[in-house]
């Protein structure tokens, strides 16, 4: 881009929410209009993506720092020199774990959970491996009035393990789910939050880590939380983007919630992942 905004280029990709960005470089320093342009790009659309965009890991450092503080080492995989650079590699890891199988908003269990994220594909296979995003804004929109107003009055128990137990022990020992259990015990949000930039209310409801809430007997939670994932998986909500090597995704974590699918068998794939931390509490 380079001091010329007529180049920056958005395409929405679906009447739900993400947009294909082009006309900047994400290895170089952004420039100020740059910066504003892809932040109010990102608000607007929660989830941006950007095509042929050959990053290093402290390029792809540099530029999540942009949006704010970045997420330090937890019990997944960094690399070495670049503790905030997370691997997600496949086949060798995540065996049996099915945090991208089910919809999810990164890190829910925490007081903050994560602002957002920035996925950059190393190695992926030709074929399967896309990710899905959903819009939780139109979630909670397209909610009767009788629905918001019962959803706005519950508290969902977000829980690290409600549903990966058994497979974090497996691929991490019994010393990383401690450390990962000590580290991200439950925690209670509104299941109806209010965006800190935007204002707008959102549903803020993770399948993968939504244990129970706090006010519904446990038969009665059982059921909302299957009308809950039947409603925020319909198509129009979501988007669909098709990974090719060096594509990147940006997604506003505080109204989306997404999900990997695993259609892709044994193929490689590589991603490196930054994260940045969560600023306020979700209310």
């Amino acid at each position: 881009m380079r001091g010329e905004s007529s180049s920056f280029k958005i395409r929405p990709m679906s009447g739900g929410c993400g947009a294909e960005i082009k006309g900047v470089d994400l290895s170089k320093p952004l420039e100020k209009e740059e910066k504003a342009l892809i932040e109010k790009a990102w608000l607007d659309h929660q989830v941006l993506f950007f095509r042929d965009q050959p990053l290093t890991a402290e390029e792809h450092v540099n530029f999540a720092k942009n949006f704010g503080e970045l997420q330090g080492p937890g019990y997944m995989p960094t690399l070495e020199d670049y503790p905030n650079v997370y691997v997600q590699e496949y086949p060798d890891l995540f065996k049996g774990i099915v945090s991208d199988v089910d919809w999810h908003i990164d890190a829910s269990f925490l007081e903050k959970p994560l602002k957002g994220a920035v996925l950059y594909a190393i190695d992926v296979p030709e074929t399967g491996g896309d990710t899905t995003w959903v819009n939780l804004y139109e979630a909670y929109e397209s909610l009767s009035d009788s629905m918001k107003d019962l959803c706005s009055n519950l508290t969902a128990v977000h829980d690290n393990f409600h549903k990966n137990l058994l497979s974090v022990i497996e691929t991490y020992g019994s010393k990383g789910y401690e450390m990962a259990r000590k580290a991200t015990p439950p925690r209670e949000h509104p299941l109806v939050c209010t965006h800190p930039e935007t204002g707008k209310k959102c549903l803020f409801y993770s399948e993968l880590m939504v244990s129970h809430f706090k006010e519904l007997s446990a038969d009665e939670g059982k059921y909302l939380r299957g009308f809950l994932i039947d409603h925020i998986k319909k198509p129009e909500l979501a988007c669909r983007f098709k990974w090719e090597n060096h594509s990147v995704a940006f997604w506003d974590n505080r109204c989306t919630a997404h999900r990997g699918i695993f259609d892709f068998g044994e193929a490689h794939r590589l991603m490196h992942r930054v994260a940045i931390q969560g600023e306020t509490k979700p209310n």
